[in-house]
């Protein structure tokens, strides 16, 4: 009819039939999609598209809906635009809120308050790849994205995530490093961050966040796959969370009063004199359970010369488990007291020293402990002014055993 029409009358209007706009084949959106407003407590980039999560949205109705387990995505370069389809949904209603995103090697970590579900997002659509129980967190800085992968702390340990595998940084070649006691007693819900250090390859794990804390650390060397614990090492003002600077240097910042926040980095060279000093290595049962002879111990060391107020440092063992009560000797027999090593007061050259122990103690042991303490620690009135300077270092330490023969 239209053309019929058209053509009888000529250079009138013709009769069209109306459309819906856009055409339903064109359409790339729906107005039941439309967002109004939206807010999250967590997001990430990763492949040009940006994921939120845990979201406060206002839809076309104007109704205000908290969505705290869902993951929203926007579209390639448009960062800010999100809508009700590019809803990401792979665990709901268990009662569980994303406390964080992190990504690594194409990976969308998504972290909940007792779970880790890893989310695979190499292609056009996002699908779950793994789900791991007991390996959320509490908080949004418990987590650390950094060179190796992602690694983060909870309740129940330390954990690190390379793109392919989750390992336990507390457990090495089967053997638990780090007792259950004393994380229960470092550890603090809610509290408790981690951070990286480019330079060193070190992660670092700050006891509290607030006045409350003890200022105590604990440190991953991912070098030597080792732990070492600190106490009272920083201190126990409130902090903000780590963040690495433009140098990668890690810092945070700390309250120091009428509302002045001091961002300070975090220094691996010691600084100050420390007193109260102690340092205690692992149990060392040298892979076996079988008797062993400990001979003697080798140190390489410098620094740290005795003299203006400044003490030596003391080093003791202890044999399967029990306290750190054993004196070393030198070759003559005699009790050593501390390392006395510096003949040139200052002198920054690398010495070894060779500690002996005593074979009627550790010439049948299962394991072998060494401790370095300064002369004054744990006495009842400690001299103030007698520290361990802050230039001691200890490089290696070589101990030389012999294993028992089964008679």
């Amino acid at each position: 009819m239209a053309d019929n029409y058209s053509v009888m009358n000529p250079g009138n209007y013709h009769l069209g039939v109306p459309f819906a706009f856009p055409p339903i084949h064109n359409r790339v959106y729906n107005e039941k999609y439309i967002i109004k407003d939206i807010k999250w407590k967590t997001s990430v980039l990763l492949n040009r598209k940006m994921y939120i999560a845990n979201v406060e949205i206002k839809d076309i109705d104007n109704v205000v809906k908290i969505l705290s387990d869902s993951i929203f995505k926007s579209k390639a370069n448009k960062f800010d635009t999100f809508t009700l389809d590019r809803r990401i949904d792979v665990a709901i209603g268990d009662g569980e809120e994303i406390i964080r995103l992190a990504t690594y090697a194409d990976r969308l970590l998504q972290f909940k308050q007792n779970t880790l579900h890893i989310i695979n997002a190499s292609k056009n659509s996002e699908f779950l790849e793994a789900t791991h129980k007991y390996k959320g967190v509490s908080h949004h800085n418990a987590v650390c994205q950094f060179d190796y992968g992602i690694v983060w702390c909870n309740a129940h340990g330390v954990y690190m995530y390379n793109g392919q595998n989750v390992t336990e940084l507390f457990i090495k070649e089967g053997i638990r490093s780090i007792s259950e006691d004393t994380w229960d007693t470092f550890y603090k819900d809610k509290e408790t961050m981690i951070g990286y250090v480019p330079s060193s390859k070190q992660v670092i794990l700050f006891k509290g966040v607030n006045g409350s804390g003890s200022g105590d650390i604990m440190i991953y060397d991912m070098i030597t796959q080792s732990w070492v614990k600190g106490k009272a090492r920083v201190g126990i003002a409130d902090k903000t969370n780590f963040v690495n600077i433009w140098d990668g240097r890690l810092a945070w910042g700390y309250e120091q009063g009428n509302n002045l926040i001091t961002v300070v980095p975090w220094k691996v060279e010691p600084s100050e004199d420390v007193d109260e000093y102690k340092v205690q290595t692992k149990e060392f049962n040298f892979g076996t359970q079988a008797n062993k002879k400990v001979i003697k111990v080798n140190i390489t060391h410098r620094g740290g010369a005795a003299g203006d107020g400044k003490t030596y440092v003391l080093p003791k063992y202890a044999v399967n488990g029990g306290a750190f009560n054993n004196s070393f000797k030198d070759e003559d027999g005699n009790i050593i007291d501390g390392l006395l090593t510096y003949n040139i007061p200052g002198s920054s050259d690398w010495v070894e020293t060779t500690l002996y122990t005593d074979t009627s103690v550790a010439g049948k042991i299962k394991s072998f402990a060494i401790q370095f303490t300064d002369y004054d620690y744990g006495v009842s009135n400690p001299n103030p002014n007698r520290k361990v300077k802050s230039d001691f270092e200890i490089n290696d330490i070589t101990i030389i055993y012999r294993r028992k023969s089964v008679k």
